[in-house]
């Protein structure tokens, strides 16, 4: 039911029609619950005058019964059940002794099997001593009530009534019959006064939209032609001023969200007005990625030509690393810098940055695959990917910032970018054990290598992208950075 509801709650209907629908929805609901209530009201009465009926019968009978039974006056009883069929309800009647041995009848026999499966006959004292009476009828036509014959406070026999429901049934059948058309009647008529009201209600909503088409089409004359008195007036002289502001405010966000990445571009706007220079320390893995040989690629190809392709690389690398919860951090000429884990916490920054590694060289393959095809040269990178503590925060001067990440942590993941082989992964020790990584990275260390600016030589390993090219979720979310060609 919930998801129907937000399927029609996110459904392109007009809002008119929307509210006519859960409006109507609600009438009908209603009058429904009304018309069950009412229902199972008139069938609990019809309920409970079948039982008085049937007890007021067995009384009388039983009571007229009790002295010929003690006087053992066959006559007198068959008498007896010969007056009281003559009532048009009554179309059995039969009297026990107390060994369940008929004495007297008259009418259709009753069914002595209980819905149960017990024998009345011999399950006479029990039904008695549960109940005043009891229902041993099961067909639907017709119910038969048991009850002991006193004298004097002792029990002589058992006497047994029929009575026909099928009047009493029509009568409700009728009765209900009569409430159904009148519910339904009550639901028609709510359902054809509900577009009516709904369109009413929407009506200053509608002015608020054509408000706003109006000045998406940069129609202010129209937008000055919309006028009210009420309050409603009043909120469309407020949305006025608010949609010229937001259009400005979008023109920024917009132009803003070309230079930073989305977290951190949310990063910056919710600290808005703070201008302090300092950092945290968080912990996180970075990813740098460029591309071999690109002295000689320079040399070779227009500016303009190395700026389209980049452009074409870096687009596709940088859905890779948003795909993967992670955020470009710059661009350094043929080099890109990626952050995981900062400035969202991650607890699998390296995993995901191992991902996000594996997607670039496997989106550079495909589009060599067409360079290639097209006579051109392909363009190979090398990734480095690195994990510990780094400080994040803005780092610059008070008129010139950038929020962005430092470190020794920074520094080795760029070094050893340069020593990974063309096409190739390479990971420091400490980003192979972060947790999920060690399982996809080949097994014997690239051994220690040392690394310009730094004493302490680094251990480094060599990522198995094997692993990841059979996993068919992986090869789906390649599939999905790729076809991002077409909206560039």
């Amino acid at each position: 039911m919930m998801r129907l509801f937000h399927r029609f709650k996110n459904y392109p209907i007009p809002l008119a029609l929307r509210w006519s629908l859960s409006i109507a929805m609600l009438v009908t609901v209603v009058m429904l619950l009304l018309g069950w209530f009412l229902i199972g009201q008139q069938q609990a009465s019809y309920r409970q005058q079948t039982d008085l009926l049937g007890e007021t019968i067995i009384d009388q009978f039983s009571r007229s019964a009790s002295e010929p039974m003690v006087a053992e006056d066959i006559l007198s009883l068959e008498v007896l059940i010969s007056e009281q069929e003559k009532n048009a309800l009554i179309i059995g009647m039969e009297l026990f002794d107390l060994a369940g041995n008929s004495l007297a009848r008259a009418g259709s026999q009753p069914i002595y099997e209980l819905p149960d499966g017990r024998n009345l006959i011999t399950e006479m004292d029990s039904i008695v001593q549960s109940a005043a009476h009891s229902w041993i009828s099961s067909d639907g036509d017709r119910a038969s009530y048991l009850k002991p014959v006193l004298f004097q406070q002792t029990r002589v026999g058992f006497a047994l009534v029929s009575i026909d429901l099928q009047p009493l049934e029509r009568d409700l059948q009728r009765t209900l019959n009569a409430l159904v058309l009148t519910t339904l009647g009550l639901i028609a008529v709510g359902v054809l006064l509900t577009y009516p009201l709904a369109r009413r209600l929407c009506r200053p909503i509608h002015q608020l939209v054509e408000v706003g088409e109006a000045f998406d089409r940069g129609d202010h004359a129209e937008i000055e032609l919309l006028y009210r008195a009420d309050e409603i007036g009043r909120i469309l002289a407020s949305f006025r001023k608010l949609a010229e502001n937001i259009e400005i405010k979008r023109r920024i966000e917009r132009e803003f969200s070309r230079y930073l990445s989305p977290g951190v571009a949310e990063k910056v706007l919710s600290n808005i007005g703070e201008n302090s220079l300092k950092g945290v320390r968080s912990e996180g893995s970075v990813l740098f990625c460029d591309i071999a040989g690109f002295t000689e690629l320079s040399e070779r190809l227009e500016l303009e030509d190395i700026a389209d392709l980049l452009n074409e690389f870096f687009h596709y690398f940088a859905v890779a690393g948003n795909s993967c919860q992670g955020t470009v951090d710059k661009f350094i000429g043929d080099c890109i810098m990626m952050v995981f884990g900062v400035p969202k916490k991650d607890a699998l920054h390296a995993f995901h940055a191992l991902t996000s590694a594996v997607l670039i060289q496997l989106v550079a393959e495909r589009i060599n695959y067409e360079r290639v095809a097209g006579g051109e040269r392909p363009i190979l990178f090398r990734i480095g990917i690195n994990s510990g503590i780094m400080l994040e925060g803005n780092l610059g001067s008070l008129e010139r910032m950038q929020y962005t990440v430092v470190g020794d942590t920074v520094n080795v993941a760029s070094r050893i970018c340069g020593l990974a082989k063309p096409g190739g992964i390479l990971l420091t020790g400490e980003a192979a054990s972060q947790p999920g990584v060690w399982e996809l990275v080949k097994q014997s260390a690239q051994g220690y290598v040392h690394v310009r600016g730094r004493r302490e030589p680094v251990l480094t390993f060599e990522a198995d992208t094997n692993l990841f090219r059979e996993n068919e979720l992986f090869r789906e979310s390649l599939d999905s950075i790729f076809n991002e060609r077409c909206t560039v």
